[in-house]
């Protein structure tokens, strides 16, 4: 019932509108005219100004939702990257361990004599002399 009422409003030609207008004009008067539509505009003006109030509410609460969707994706990102790291760091203990582990009996030094030593404070190419 009220689809039909919509059609006929959205159809309206220049006749009905003047017919429209006559049955307000014989109802409020000619002398309150003015301020009906002065009133009427009021409440355009106003409804205009809350839609688009709304308008920006929408839009302000659809790019926070937007900036946390993005944080929250990158902070998934941190985390992924921090558990790499976490396990890398955790691997390399482990081969740390294997290899410097201490129950493996050391390797046996050779004792180098006194003449073989080598004073780290002469030069490679020094000529040596004989005692």
């Amino acid at each position: 019932m009220h689809l039909p009422l919509i059609v006929l409003f959205l159809n309206l030609g220049g006749g009905e509108i003047m017919l429209v207008v006559l049955v307000i004009m014989m109802f409020f008067g000619t002398d309150k005219l003015p301020v009906v539509v002065k009133a009427l505009g009021k409440g355009i003006k106003e409804m205009k100004n809350a839609t688009a109030e709304i308008q920006r509410e929408i839009e302000k609460g659809s790019a926070e939702i937007q900036r946390d969707l993005n944080l929250q994706k990158e902070m998934s990102e941190l985390q992924e990257a921090s558990d790499k790291i976490s396990k890398r760091l955790r691997d390399g203990l482990k081969d740390m361990e294997t290899h410097y582990d201490t129950k493996e009996t050391p390797t046996e030094t050779k004792e180098i004599s006194e003449p073989e030593k080598e004073n780290p404070l002469v030069p490679p190419d020094a000529v040596k002399r004989e005692d």
